[in-house]
């Protein structure tokens, strides 16, 4: 039996996106566009939309990662939606049934002129050494590197 562990996390990634903070939410809000941009890695990778219901008690659910190999699983559900303003969301991420991650995720979009300033903090617990902050890290800013994609 793999001895049970859990590390504790907090990461701050930061983007600036040459749109309003309306159209970058509706990047993260709008499925069709979320399926475009929202998964890290390289042009090697896929995301699918499994459910998103985007509401304060709705969830999110999008299987992702390299084609032809097995997916990940992320599990979302919506805490908190304030428009153009701020969203934060439990997330789990799994693997062929094995919960990898669980955190709690705060995304603030904060209005600079025309342009949007994002925030993603993401208060993240690894599981039994399935991640590293590290990962999650650069994970989180393959992902919003992407999001002009949307806009």
């Amino acid at each position: 039996m793999t001895p049970l562990s859990t590390a504790h996390h907090t990461l701050v990634v930061k983007r600036g996106y040459d749109a309003t903070p309306a159209r970058v939410f509706a990047a993260w809000r709008d499925p069709l566009a979320l399926q475009k941009w929202y998964m890290p890695g390289d042009s090697t990778w896929s995301a699918r939309i499994i459910a998103h219901d985007f509401r304060v008690g709705g969830v999110k659910q999008i299987e992702f990662g390299p084609r032809g190999e097995t997916p990940y699983t992320e599990d979302c559900r919506y805490e908190d939606i304030v428009p153009e303003q701020r969203m934060c969301f439990s997330m789990t991420i799994s693997r062929s049934n094995q919960r990898i991650t669980t955190s709690m995720v705060t995304v603030l979009f904060v209005a600079a002129g025309r342009r949007t300033e994002l925030a993603v903090t993401d208060q993240l617990v690894i599981l039994d050494g399935g991640d590293t902050h590290n990962d999650r890290e650069r994970g989180w800013g393959e992902t919003l590197d992407k999001l002009p994609l949307a806009l």
